[in-house]
């Protein structure tokens, strides 16, 4: 099985941004929300092993499902920008999932600027033709000691 790690950078109000490495292929930017402690639909899941298999969403269409996240299910990876805490009036596209992205970069949003990956539909692509069809196991190390 192909193994992608995800290496976060420190986690923050407006998201837990990301790189993930390819095996044999690109590195991609991500986004997820701020840790919160695993809790549902307001964190990024925790550091661990898990394996990411293709899946088709109703909502999203082609994506990956990450599988045995403890005390969390239907964590995707899929297209977005924006992954900050709702609870403190950031915006967010994601419910505790991974938007990957091709580059990192901010959005304007609300009056201000909030931290964002960019051309995440791309980078989507991109990790569908590098995993194919099949599973890959997704390596995220602590990096919160």
């Amino acid at each position: 099985m192909t193994r992608a790690i995800l290496r976060r950078a420190a986690s923050g109000d407006d998201g837990t941004p990301g790189a993930l490495a390819l095996e044999g292929g690109p590195t991609l930017f991500t986004m997820e929300p701020p840790w919160r402690g695993n809790r549902r639909n307001r964190s990024c899941i925790p550091p661990g092993e898990y394996d990411a298999h293709p899946h088709r969403s109703p909502r999203f269409g082609a994506c990956f499902i990450v599988a045995a996240v403890p005390e969390r299910s239907h964590i995707l990876f899929h297209a977005g920008n924006l992954g900050g805490d709702v609870a403190l009036g950031l915006r967010t596209h994601t419910l505790g999932c991974v938007l990957p992205g091709m580059r990192a970069g901010s959005l304007a949003v609300g009056g201000g600027r909030q931290r964002a990956v960019l051309a995440s539909r791309p980078a989507l692509r991109a990790l569908t033709a590098w995993a194919g069809d099949a599973p890959f196991r997704l390596e995220i190390p602590d990096w919160r000691s």
